[in-house]
Formats: C-alpha cells, structure tokens, sequence
C-alpha cells in the first residue's frame, strides 16, 4: 500500500493515498468566522471552495506551524455515505511504500485509536488516519451545514 505520511509533533500519520488527490504547497486560506480552531479555511481551487482541515489542531490543539513543508492534501472521503473533496493541512509530507499483516499479526501495534489503526513500519508506530473517524458528523455538520441539515 502506498501512503503519504506526515508528521505532527513527535507523531507520525499516514493516508491511503488511492484517497488523496493532489498535493499543494501551503497557500493563504480563506477564513471563516466561527467556533471551529480545526477549520483552517477555505481553498478556492479549480472552482470549488474546498474545506481545510489543521491535523496539528485537531491532534495537537494547537495550529499548525507556517513553515516551508506544510502541505495541504486534498481528499477524497466518503462521510455517512457522501463522497466530499476535504483538505487537510499538514507538515512534513512523504511517500511509504508499506506492507501490512493480517489484523491479528505482527504489523499493526494494539488496537485503534480516535482517528483510525495504529500500525508499524521499519520507523516505528504510526497511525492511518480514517477520513470518517478524523470527520464525525459533527465535524461534517460544521463543514457542509446545508447538506446535513436536509438530513
């Protein structure tokens, strides 16, 4: 499986990247007025305002640094059945080549965690972040309020 990991502090993340788009530098964000820290802004790109999300946030409660390896990706993700386009900002972007055990073997360490497996590599621990345990419906219900609402 081909990943894009990053990394938030002392943590690593990866994402499928079947599931990743396209890869931008940092730009300015528009942004938003409201309750949300994890909301970066919004991405005009290609025509379509796109949501961004701050992993550091999210993770870290803090706001992801304004440095040259930032990165935003942009997502693919089907949330409570719905294919959306996400951003997520993020530092120190890779590639990984990585081959998983079965669940039940050696390969992936104990258990899950709030965004998704916990999984080893020849570096250590890191976690593949799930897009719809990273996106709950409160966090989709912030991020496409008219959709949701219709529910």
């Amino acid at each position: 499986m081909l990943l894009l990991m990053c990394q938030v502090g002392s943590n690593r993340y990866a994402i499928d990247s079947c599931n990743v788009r396209e890869v931008l530098p940092r730009v300015n964000l528009h942004r938003l007025s409201g309750d949300a820290p994890w909301l970066a802004g919004l991405l005009i790109h290609r025509g379509a305002a796109i949501p961004v999300l701050d992993l550091t946030q999210l993770t870290e409660r803090t706001a992801c640094p304004n440095r040259l390896s930032c990165r935003i990706l942009i997502v693919e993700a089907d949330l409570s059945g719905t294919p959306r386009i996400v951003g997520l900002l993020v530092e120190q972007v890779g590639l990984s080549e990585t081959q998983f055990a079965p669940k039940d073997e050696a390969g992936e360490a104990a258990g899950s965690t709030a965004l998704g497996r916990l999984c080893l590599d020849d570096q250590g621990i890191f976690q593949l972040i799930d897009m719809s345990l990273l996106i709950p419906e409160s966090r989709q219900a912030v991020l496409f309020p008219a959709t949701v609402k219709g529910r």
